[in-house]
C-alpha cells in the first residue's frame, strides 16, 4: 500500500458513514449536503479549542493572591515568649504570619489581633499567654491568673476599683492614675495604698489632706508643707500612719539661706548668722564665704547667702590660620599653577586663673601665652610665560591666542547708551568696540568674539553684579545690533600688554545666565 492512500481508519473518520442507500452520482446534491455538513463539524472543532485555549490563559493569568495579600513585604513586630522581634513578611493576615513563622495558632483570647486581621505595615501582633499576677491592696495580697497586661484593666478584671486618692504602685515603681491606662509595661505585681485623712495645726493653723504616705514624713512632704530642722513635729516624721492623725508642727524663727543660688527658706532659734550655719548644717569650705558675715545677730526674714569660691587653672586653644602666598613662576604657563608647600595652621595655647563664685565666673586672670605650633603657610606659584596656546579660527583666518577666558557676554549701542557715542579711551562707540574689566582685560587688547567677530577693549564699565568675567559689545547705529546675554569664550589675541594681569581672580559662574562654555 502506498504511503500517500488512506488508511481503513482515514476512511472512515473522513467520509460519511456507509449505509443502504440508493445510488447516487458523486456530484449530485446529496454529496454537497454531506460534504457541508462535515466543514460545519470541523469549524465548530476548531472554535471551541481555540475558546478553551483562550480561557487557559486568561485563568493562568488571574493574580493567586489573596485579596489580602501586600503587593510588597511588610515590616511588623511579633510579639511572642516574653520577647518582642520585628520580622519582614509576605503574608497577608495574622494567621498567615503565624503559619509562617512556624507558631501554632493559640486560642481567640490569647492573640491580638484576631487571626483573619490583615497585617499593614508596622503592626504588632501579640501572642500572649496567661500568667500569674500579685495584688496588695492595703497589705493584703491575692494572685490572679490573666493575659491582660494593662495595671488598669487587671484591676478591672479583678474587681478593684482605684482613684487619684489611691498611692498604685506597678511592679515596684510608683505610678500614677492618670497614667495607668497608656501603661505598656506588664503588670506583674501591682501594689494599692488607699487615702488616709490627716489633720495639720501648722503653727496654730487647722489643715485636712488625704494621703498614700506611709510615714508623717512622707505625708508632709507630699502635701507641700515645707519643714525645717528646727521645727517641731508631732508625731514624729519617722511615725507610721495606721489611721486617722492629727499632726501639731511648732515653726521656729523665719529665715531665707541661700546656698549655691538656691533660696531655702528656713527656721531657726539660732543667735548669730555662723549658729545658723551650724544649725542647718551649712558648713564653708576652702574660700567660700557668708553674707552677712558670720557675726551678725539673727533677725526674723534675714537674708543669708553663702558663696562657694572656687578657682581653677584653665587653658584655651587657639588656631591660627595660615596664609595663602602666591608666587610667579616664569617656568610656568599664563594661567598654570602648582602649589609649593601645601600649608597648615598652627596652635597657640593661653593661660588663665579664673575665679567663680556660686559657679559663675567673677574674675579672669591671664597668666601667659604659649605658640605650641607656628603656622605654615601655602605657597602657589603661578605660571608668567604667556606664549600661545594655540589658533582660533576668525573672519580673517586663523590666528594664534595666548588666553582663552569664559566671560558673561552682554552688548550696548548709541540708543541703549542714551545716545552717547563717547567711550572710556575716548573712541566713538562702534562695531569692534568692547568694553571690559580692565583688571581682568587690560585696554586694548585684541579680542575674538565667536558670533561677533573681532574687537579691542576701549571701554569698561560696571558690568552685571556678581562676576569679573564680563564683556560689552559695542555696536554702532546701523551695525545690525544684537542682544547678547549669554556666557561665551572669548579669545585674547595680539600680543599681551606690558602690564598683563598673570594671576586672574576666582572664576565664579553664576547659574541664573545662560551659557554655552563647554
Amino acid at each position: 500500500m502506498s504511503s500517500n492512500s488512506p488508511t481503513d481508519a482515514d476512511t472512515r473518520s473522513l467520509a460519511p458513514s456507509r449505509r443502504p442507500a440508493t445510488p447516487r452520482s458523486a456530484t449530485g446534491p446529496h454529496w454537497l449536503l454531506e460534504r457541508g455538513r462535515w466543514l460545519l463539524s470541523l469549524l465548530i472543532a476548531f472554535t471551541s479549542c481555540t475558546l478553551v485555549i483562550t480561557l487557559a490563559l486568561f485563568v493562568r493569568a488571574i493574580p493567586t493572591t489573596s485579596v489580602f495579600a501586600p503587593s510588597e513585604s511588610l515590616a511588623v513586630s511579633l510579639y511572642h515568649g516574653g520577647a518582642l522581634r520585628q520580622v519582614t513578611t509576605t503574608a497577608a493576615t495574622v494567621g498567615e504570619l503565624l503559619a509562617e513563622q512556624g507558631i501554632d495558632l493559640p486560642a481567640a483570647e490569647l492573640l491580638s489581633p484576631a487571626a483573619s486581621e490583615g497585617l499593614s505595615e508596622g503592626m504588632v501582633v501579640r501572642i500572649l499567654r496567661k500568667r500569674a499576677v500579685t495584688i496588695t491592696e492595703d497589705g493584703s495580697a491575692r494572685e490572679l491568673n490573666t493575659t491582660l497586661q494593662n495595671p488598669l484593666a487587671i484591676l478591672k478584671e479583678a474587681g478593684i476599683a482605684v482613684s487619684d486618692a489611691d498611692k498604685i504602685w506597678v511592679n515596684g515603681a510608683l505610678a500614677h492614675f492618670e497614667a495607668l491606662p497608656a501603661w505598656t509595661v506588664p503588670a506583674l505585681h501591682i501594689k494599692i495604698r488607699r487615702g488616709t485623712s490627716l489633720t495639720i495645726l501648722d503653727d496654730g493653723e487647722r489643715s485636712t489632706i488625704v494621703t498614700t504616705a506611709e510615714t508623717v514624713g512622707d505625708a508632709l512632704f507630699e502635701a507641700g508643707i515645707m519643714l525645717y530642722l528646727t521645727d517641731d513635729v508631732s508625731p514624729s516624721l519617722e511615725s507610721v500612719i495606721t489611721g486617722s492623725l492629727t499632726i501639731r508642727i511648732q515653726r521656729a524663727i523665719p529665715v531665707v539661706l541661700q546656698v549655691d543660688g538656691v533660696d531655702i527658706d528656713a527656721r531657726t532659734n539660732a543667735e548669730t548668722v555662723a549658729d545658723v550655719l551650724t544649725e542647718l548644717n551649712a558648713p564653708l569650705f576652702g574660700l567660700d564665704y557668708v553674707n552677712p558675715p558670720g557675726d551678725t545677730a539673727v533677725t526674723e526674714g534675714m537674708r543669708i547667702a553663702i558663696l562657694r569660691v572656687t578657682e581653677e587653672l584653665v587653658t584655651e586653644s587657639e588656631i591660627i590660620k595660615h596664609t595663602a602666598q602666591y608666587r610667579p613662576d616664569a617656568n610656568l604657563n599664563l594661567d598654570e599653577r602648582a602649589v609649593v608647600q601645601p600649608g597648615h595652621d598652627g596652635k597657640r595655647e593661653i593661660h588663665y586663673r579664673v575665679r567663680y563664685e556660686n559657679g559663675i565666673e567673677v574674675s579672669r586672670a591671664h597668666i601667659e601665652t604659649i605658640e605650641v605650633e607656628a603656622p605654615v603657610n601655602r605657597i602657589i606659584a603661578y605660571g608668567t610665560n604667556a606664549v600661545p596656546l594655540g589658533t582660533v579660527q576668525t573672519p580673517e583666518g586663523p590666528r594664534p591666542y595666548w588666553r582663552r577666558l569664559c566671560v558673561y557676554v552682554t552688548s550696548y549701542n548709541p540708543e541703549s547708551n542714551g545716545g552717547n557715542l563717547n567711550t572710556s579711551t575716548g573712541a566713538d562707540l562702534a562695531k569692534g568696540i568692547i568694553a571690559a574689566k580692565p583688571n581682568i582685560i587690560p585696554y586694548y587688547t585684541e579680542l575674538y568674539v565667536p558670533g561677533y567677530g573681532l574687537g579691542t577693549v576701549r571701554d569698561t564699565g560696571g558690568g552685571p553684579s556678581g562676576t569679573d568675567y564680563w564683556i560689552d559689545l559695542g555696536y554702532g547705529d546701523n551695525d545690525g545690533f544684537k542682544n547678547w546675554r549669554a556666557y561665551v569664550w572669548v579669545y585674547l589675541l595680539g600680543s599681551p600688554p606690558a602690564k598683563l594681569p598673570y594671576r586672574l581672580p576666582a572664576w565664579t559662574p553664576n547659574s541664573n545666565w545662560p551659557g554655552n562654555c563647554r
